[in-house]
């Protein structure tokens, strides 16, 4: 295996951020708001056009991201022609390396394996020496992230989107509801406050009140889901 094989910076998974795979699951998000429902024109109205939009720039963002990658793979091998790449779906963070694995594999690579705790892709078992092969290990691997793109890659893309709903949900429609159920409510924080926990690992918990019983917690939750699970919820 040659050193220059080895070399794929680009083969690697960004920072992990709180973002959980989106999935085609606004069915979800209609059942469980509605025994929350606000005034029409509320946060509930607009979840789907909110997700539509985050989407649209998450796309976008992907795009460029691609654009940059081929960019790096033709300034690598010249003028070369490479596939076009649709997304076959947005993945969780925790999951792209092994897809990246199982995708590489089958596109002919079996030894290329998730490394750093699925964080890059370590291609020492892959089989090559010729440029020719060394390309084509590029080639898939370009088709293969295309493919499975992680949403939390483009976390600060869709921010701005998705925080004022957030906020608004948060601290209208989510604690009227958890009151309805006979919860304690936490105390809202200040929108900046909000914005700067927003999908972060010490994110506002509207369920701080709760109790410590876990159960109780996940009671809740399913009863009055927060907004990071109906944004995952809803979208692509």
């Amino acid at each position: 295996m040659t050193e220059q094989r080895r070399d794929r910076p680009w083969a690697r998974a960004p920072r992990r951020g709180r973002w959980l795979v989106v999935v085609a699951a606004t069915s979800l998000a209609a059942i469980v708001l509605s025994g929350c429902a606000p005034a029409p024109g509320g946060p509930r109205d607009r979840l789907a056009q909110v997700a539509a939009q985050r989407d649209r720039v998450a796309e976008q963002a992907h795009e460029r991201s691609m654009d940059r990658l081929a960019e790096f793979l033709r300034s690598r091998w010249g003028p070369v022609a490479l596939p076009e790449v649709e997304i076959d779906r947005w993945v969780d963070y925790a999951d792209w390396g092994g897809l990246m694995s199982q995708c590489l594999t089958e596109s002919g690579f079996p030894g290329a394996r998730p490394a750093d705790g699925g964080e890059r892709i370590d291609f020492s078992g892959v089989e090559a020496s010729t440029a020719r092969e060394l390309f084509d290990i590029d080639v898939a691997t370009y088709a293969c992230q295309g493919r499975f793109p992680v949403l939390s890659w483009f976390a600060e893309s869709v921010r701005a989107i998705e925080v004022p709903w957030a906020y608004e949900y948060a601290t209208s429609v989510l604690p009227a509801c958890l009151a309805r159920h006979g919860y304690v409510i936490a105390p809202p924080p200040t929108e900046e406050l909000f914005a700067a926990g927003w999908r972060t690992d010490e994110p506002f918990d509207p369920y701080a009140l709760v109790g410590p019983d876990p159960l109780e917690r996940a009671s809740a939750e399913s009863r009055c889901p927060s907004p990071e699970t109906l944004l995952d919820g809803a979208g692509s």
